[in-house]
Formats: C-alpha cells, sequence, structure tokens
C-alpha cells in the first residue's frame, strides 16, 4: 500500500506542461485514431489546469467540441459512490464490514455474507446484472432499445437475487456493477436522501460544479457531446454501423455509471479528493488500499483503481465505458499530475490514449 504523504498533494516536485504541447498531441491522436471528439483536462503539479478539446460534437457536423461540454462518464460513477459510502463511515452512519443484510434486510439472498468493505472491492462474488437478461435480451440492450421502461434499482438486483454466487465473497475479485447498484441503495437508506440528492449536496455543491449532474433524465442537458458506438447494443461485439446516441435509459446504469460530467469537472473532483478537502486520511487511506485483481498490470481499492504502465509510471484512477463514450481519469502520483480524457465514442481504448497524452506530453517536457 502507498503512503498516504505520497497521495496527498505537496511541493515536493513541478512537472510543467506546454499548453502548446498539449494541444498538438490532443488534435494528433483524434486525428490518428479516427475519433469524432476528444476532450483532455491535464493539471500540473502546481495545480493549474492545461484543457483542449479537439473534434465535433458529432459526425457529420461542423459543431465544435468544447471541453465543457456535457458527457456521460460511465464507470467513473464509482469513485464517486465510493466516496459517498466513506464519508457515510466518518459521519458513524455505516461500518465498511456490516453486511448487505444488516442494510437492506431481505433484499439479497446472499446478503449475510457479504460486507459493504466486499462490494466496494469488487469481491462479493455476485454476478453482474448487467449481462443478465431481461424479456430475451441481456439488461444492457436495454439500456438503448428501451429508454422509456424504468428499472428501479430493486428490480436489477432480482435478476441476481437468488443466483448462485461464483465465489465465497472476500475470496477473489470479479468486477460486477450489481455491486454499485447495492452500494447506491445503502447511501439512500443510511443517507435518507436520493442519490441525486446526496452527490449534489456531498459533492456537487462544495466543489462549485456546474456540469456534472446524476441524470433523472435519459437525454442529456445542453451543452452535450453526442455519443458514437461502433458495438452492438448488447456490447458483446463490433458493428459495422456507427450508431449516434443521444438517449439512454439510465435507469439501468444508476450508481454503476450514469453520472454526467466533462473533464474539467472530473479533474476538479479528484484533485478535492487526494488534496484532503472530501475525505479523511484515515478515509483516503483506506480508498487506496489495493488489492489484485484479475490483471497483473492493474489492482483495486474501494472503488478506485491502480494502473501500471509500461512506462514503469503508476496513476490511481477510474476508467469508464458507456454506450456511446469512454472516459478515464488517474492521478499519477510521483509526477504530481492529474490526467482526464473523454472520447465520445467506443470502444476507443481510452487508457491507452490517455497513457499517449502522458508519455507525449513528459517526453517534450523532459
Amino acid at each position: 500500500m502507498i503512503g498516504i504523504q505520497y497521495l496527498l498533494l505537496d511541493e515536493r516536485t513541478m512537472t510543467l506542461i506546454n499548453h502548446t504541447i498539449l494541444q498538438n498531441t490532443v488534435r494528433t491522436l483524434q486525428e490518428k485514431h479516427n475519433l469524432p471528439g476528444i476532450s483532455v483536462c491535464l493539471t500540473n503539479s502546481d495545480g493549474s489546469d492545461h484543457i483542449y478539446a479537439a473534434g465535433v460534437r458529432q459526425l457529420g457536423t461542423n459543431d465544435v467540441l468544447n471541453a465543457h461540454d456535457h458527457h456521460r462518464v460511465g464507470s467513473i460513477t464509482k469513485i464517486v459512490i465510493s466516496t459517498l459510502l466513506l464519508k457515510l463511515q466518518e459521519k458513524g452512519h455505516l461500518s465498511l464490514e456490516q453486511t448487505v443484510e444488516s442494510i437492506l434486510p431481505g433484499l439479497l439472498t446472499h446478503g449475510r455474507h457479504i460486507t459493504v468493505r466486499q462490494l466496494l472491492q469488487h469481491r462479493s462474488g455476485l454476478k453482474d446484472y448487467i449481462w443478465m437478461d431481461v424479456a430475451g435480451t441481456k439488461c444492457i440492450q436495454h439500456a438503448l432499445s428501451c429508454p422509456k421502461d424504468d428499472f428501479p434499482p430493486q428490480s436489477l438486483i432480482r435478476l441476481i437475487r437468488d443466483q448462485d454466487l461464483e465465489f465465497e465473497p472476500g475470496t477473489q475479485y470479479s468486477y460486477s456493477n450489481t455491486g454499485y447498484i447495492l452500494l447506491g441503495l445503502i447511501v439512500e437508506k443510511l443517507s435518507g436522501k436520493t442519490i441525486e440528492e446526496v452527490i449534489h449536496q456531498w459533492i456537487i455543491q462544495p466543489l462549485h460544479l456546474k456540469r456534472t449532474y446524476f441524470p433523472s433524465a435519459n437525454e442529456l442537458r445542453h451543452p452535450y457531446a453526442t455519443g458514437h458506438s461502433i458495438a452492438t447494443e448488447d456490447m458483446s461485439e463490433l458493428s459495422d454501423e456507427l450508431t449516434y446516441i443521444n438517449i439512454l435509459n439510465v435507469s439501468i446504469i444508476w450508481t454503476a455509471g450514469a453520472l454526467i460530467s466533462n473533464p474539467i469537472e472530473i479533474q476538479s473532483f479528484m484533485k478535492a479528493l487526494f488534496n484532503g478537502s472530501l475525505l479523511s486520511e484515515e478515509s483516503l487511506k483506506e480508498m487506496v488500499h489495493f488489492q489484485a485483481t484479475d490483471d497483473p498490470s492493474n489492482s483495486y481499492g474501494l472503488g478506485i483503481q491502480k494502473y501500471r504502465f509500461d512506462n514503469g509510471k503508476s496513476a490511481l484512477g477510474h476508467q469508464g465505458g458507456i454506450h456511446g463514450y469512454e472516459s478515464v481519469t488517474l492521478y499519477y502520483p510521483e509526477d504530481e499530475l492529474f490526467l482526464t480524457v473523454i472520447v465520445n465514442q467506443m470502444p476507443v481504448g481510452v487508457v491507452r490514449i490517455a497513457n499517449q497524452v502522458f508519455n507525449e506530453v513528459l517526453r517534450n517536457e523532459s
């Protein structure tokens, strides 16, 4: 585990970025990877932000993408949800060692065997509801094909409620969106507020975010970047057709990945998280206690991932993939840099693209 003194921002290093180099790098990558648009925010070790977007909001138009535009950020939502759970623990409303059954009695067949911590770590053994069948199609497909259907979070849990666990809780890692639906229900139960209200009160309002919100409607607020997808509706394989995505059934995604934001405001959240503005030092230590995953180059904490790259660098953050968009937010402790990249198309391999941004900018600064 990395010591907390290594994570909190300080004055030990100064990596300053040339804005022109960043612009040229982002434009080159947008053209090289044939992306509709790419938005980037890179923060120097002195705290200054470099913001740039290249491309268009929607292919076939001249509507230039702006880095402030609304995007769906997918599973970056999980860092936010983890932060809420840790804040509930700080307030004395929760222990991460509590079981699901102790908080949401009767909701989950195996709830007495699964703790909140295991949900946060993807070590619960619960199957992922996203890939379960609803009316003959995968649940995730309904996000596109049935935008008007409402799926309360309890109905999503019912899809896996009586399913056998994939392994004994705590013994293995298996990424499961189901855990983060349960965590959303736990936040609502213990706070007495809706998840939208809690995120607004504990994250958006204190950080003065203007274009971040947890959606209740399936349409994006203006101005927004249209999503583009070259995957099938069930996200199982690549398609021959490009799909434009402006409407998505957010009830199916909910606290597993429905957050709306942009790279600038995601970066504001990440900076607040690691400078101690959102969580106590003790809570942040818990969040970044990483364990092995099914990928030897990555490890997972509480709603946050540690990436190890081929260049020897490591970063902390999370990626997101949702119909039409890919995103990643990263904090590089050794360089005291933050980097958030959002592309309005999927799949594109956004972590690889972000690493290319980092490598190119740092190479030119060395």
